[in-house]
């Protein structure tokens, strides 16, 4: 019997959308003509490129995303700022400047190709894929191999951006607060591209009361995506993010943003179930 693969392989190579299944005599989407479709449609397609993202029964999904995808891309004129996206507060704050800004934003998130796991942040993807859909701004997930080297990662998913949405790029955004080191590094890292940090310096004060207006106006949940050590123990994942927690983190001498690693947080709407899965 002729491999399926091979007719998927076939197929893609002769600019088909389907090919016939032999075993069944179903015509088949091949990853080609799903990637042309923007996004996971949930019905675990067999040669679906996106992982299965949006699919419910993960126990019966072993599909990866082995290279950079495009999802919910809408075709738009001008330039693009390409948001690093880490599914948390600051991220989302930037975000909402660029908004205000009237930019064209794509968000890009790394992931374990392993794990399905922002590394950092440790957000499943699946909660990254809602967060693009909610917010109506495109997402490019890029993931990482085990020993692949980050830079080479990620330019390989902005080639794919441009070449996929023939749009340039003007920026690359992130939403670094503080710190001169890590500006520095992406600055130097990213030479080509002119890089952004637009809340860079912005006192915490004004992020927050942005941060509380927002969850009030958009009916937004944040909460801790890992856990935060306090002298008196753990804050575990999950703990609200809110204005008592500020108050807390300010007695125990702890940076109310976790802007030096002490912390990552999750935004989302009130109404949402995360998505949990045993890593987490």
């Amino acid at each position: 019997m002729v491999n399926v693969d091979e007719l998927h392989l076939e197929a893609c190579k002769e600019g088909r959308s389907t090919y016939i299944d032999p075993a069944t005599g179903y015509q088949v989407l091949t990853g080609d003509s799903l990637l042309r479709q923007g996004k996971c449609c949930g019905n675990s397609c067999r040669h679906c490129p996106y992982g299965h993202i949006n699919v419910d029964d993960l126990q019966n999904s072993q599909r990866q995303i082995t290279n950079p995808i495009l999802m919910n891309w809408i075709p738009r004129k001008g330039g693009l700022d390409i948001l690093f996206w880490s599914g948390g507060k600051d991220s989302f704050l930037t975000l909402m400047h660029l908004f205000e800004q009237n930019r064209n934003v794509v968000l890009l998130t790394s992931f374990g190709v392993l794990t399905n796991h922002v590394s950092i942040q440790d957000i499943h993807i699946k909660n990254i894929a809602k967060q693009s859909e909610f917010l109506k701004t495109p997402l490019c997930l890029a993931p990482l191999h085990p020993n692949s080297d980050y830079k080479s990662a990620i330019k390989e998913a902005l080639n794919m951006i441009q070449d996929r949405t023939s749009n340039s790029i003007e920026r690359l955004v992130f939403g670094d607060l503080h710190l001169e080191d890590i500006r520095k590094w992406r600055v130097d890292t990213w030479s080509e591209y002119e890089v952004s940090t637009p809340l860079f310096g912005t006192h915490y004060e004004e992020l927050l009361a942005k941060l509380w207006e927002y969850k009030k106006e958009m009916d937004l949940s944040i909460t801790l995506s890992t856990e935060v050590k306090t002298p008196n123990g753990f804050l575990p994942t999950g703990t609200p993010y809110t204005p008592e927690l500020i108050v807390e983190l300010k007695k125990h001498g702890i940076d109310v943003m976790l802007e030096n690693g002490e912390g990552h947080t999750f935004v989302y709407p009130s109404n949402w179930i995360a998505y949990v899965d045993s890593l987490v």
